[in-house]
C-alpha cells in the first residue's frame, strides 16, 4: 500500500475507478441516480486534477463524457435513446469512442494539455489499446448475439452483458498497478535531492559540507520524498524554519527561495537534484554558523575546494548571482 501511495500520481488507472464503482453501481441502485454520482465523482477528480495537480488524467477525462453523455440522456429523454436493460452496453460504447479516438489521435490529448499548460504525466495507451480491443470484441458479440435473438439465462445475461464490460477495467487497473510495481523494484530509486543556495551582491553563500569540512557545500540540502509539484512549497517550509531558529539572523525580513535549475546525476544511486537560490539584500541577513560567501570564480580556480554538485551549478549560479545584484 505505501508504494502505491508513493507512486499515486503514476498510477494512471486510478482515473479509472469513478467508471467502475458506475458499472458496477447501476445494478444495485437506481440508474440515474447512480449516472447522476458517478458523473459527479469523476467530475469531482477532474477538478483535483486540474486545480492541485496541474494535470488532466485521460481517463477521468473519458469517464466524464461517458457517463455524462449518458447520464443527460436517461434524464432528459427517459428510454427514448437508451432502452432499458441496455445502459451498460451504452455506457461500455462511449467509453470505447473516447478511448478509440485517443488511441488513434493521442496528439489530440497532448496539445489540448499544452493549450492549458497542463501537466503530461503519461500517455495512456496501452490502457486505451486495452479497452479498445476487449470492448469492441465484447461488443461485436453482443451484437451477433441480439440479432439471432438468443434467449439468455439470468445467470448468462449477468455475465454476458454486465460483469464483462467491469472486469475489462479492472483489468486495465491491475495492469497498470502492476506494472509500477515492477518498475518500482526492477529500476534503481531515484533520489529528489533540494539545494538552497543564498546570493547577495553576486555572491553565493556556501558551508562546509557535513561529511568532509575540507569541501565547501550548499548550506541547505536535504532529500525529499515527496512528489516534485510540492518541492517548492518545501523549500518555503526548510527557509522558514532555518529563520525561525536562527540565531544569526539579525533582519526578520520574510526570503523566498527561487528554483533556478533541475538536473540529474548518475551513479551508485542516481539522484534527480533542483537547486533554489535565496537571493538576500545584505550578507549578513541570512546566515549559518561557519559559512562564508565566494564568488563563481573562487569556484573555478580552486574547484576541488567545492562539491561536485557545486562545480555543476557554478556557471548558473554565476549568471542568476551578476542578474540579481544587477535588478534587484
Amino acid at each position: 500500500m505505501n508504494l502505491l501511495l508513493k507512486y499515486k500520481d503514476k498510477i494512471v488507472s486510478f482515473g479509472l475507478l469513478p467508471i467502475i464503482i458506475t458499472l458496477i453501481g447501476i445494478h444495485l441502485f437506481p440508474t440515474t441516480a447512480m449516472l447522476g454520482a458517478g458523473l459527479a465523482i469523476s467530475i469531482a477528480g477532474l477538478l483535483y486534477d486540474v486545480l492541485r495537480l496541474k494535470g488532466l488524467n485521460f481517463f477521468l477525462l473519458q469517464g466524464t463524457i461517458g457517463i455524462g453523455v449518458c447520464f443527460l440522456l436517461r434524464l432528459f429523454t427517459g428510454y427514448e435513446y437508451i432502452p432499458k436493460n441496455s445502459l451498460t452496453p451504452s455506457l461500455e460504447f462511449m467509453l470505447l469512442v473516447c478511448a478509440f479516438i485517443h488511441v488513434t489521435a493521442p496528439e489530440i490529448y497532448r496539445n489540448f494539455l499544452k493549450k492549458f499548460h497542463l501537466n503530461f504525466t503519461s500517455s495512456y495507451l496501452l490502457e486505451a489499446k486495452i479497452i479498445v480491443i476487449f470492448s469492441s470484441i465484447h461488443l461485436i458479440i453482443l451484437f451477433f448475439l441480439y440479432n439471432k435473438l438468443t434467449p439468455f439465462s439470468p445467470e448468462n445475461n449477468f455475465g454476458i452483458i454486465y460483469l464483462i464490460p467491469t472486469l475489462i477495467y479492472v483489468i486495465c487497473l491491475v495492469i497498470n498497478i502492476v506494472g509500477i510495481q515492477i518498475a518500482a523494484t526492477q529500476s534503481p530509486r531515484e533520489q529528489h535531492i533540494i539545494r538552497i543556495v543564498p546570493i547577495c551582491n553576486g555572491k553565493i553563500y556556501l558551508t562546509p559540507h557535513t561529511e568532509n569540512t575540507a569541501i565547501w557545500d550548499a548550506p541547505i540540502m536535504i532529500l525529499f520524498d515527496g512528489p516534485l509539484r510540492k518541492s517548492q512549497h518545501h523549500a518555503k517550509s526548510l527557509i522558514k524554519k532555518h529563520q525561525a531558529k536562527s540565531s544569526h539572523t539579525t533582519h526578520k525580513k520574510r526570503f523566498f527561495p527561487r528554483l533556478i535549475l533541475s538536473y540529474r546525476t548518475q551513479g551508485c544511486t542516481p539522484a534527480f537534484i533542483q537547486l533554489y537560490i535565496l537571493p538576500v539584500s545584505h550578507e549578513d541577513e541570512f546566515k549559518f554558523s561557519k559559512g562564508y560567501f565566494f564568488t563563481c570564480e573562487d569556484i573555478r580556480q580552486n574547484p576541488e575546494k567545492f562539491s561536485n554538485e557545486l562545480r555543476l551549478e557554478c556557471d548558473r549560479l554565476h549568471m542568476v548571482a551578476q542578474i540579481w545584484k544587477e535588478f534587484k
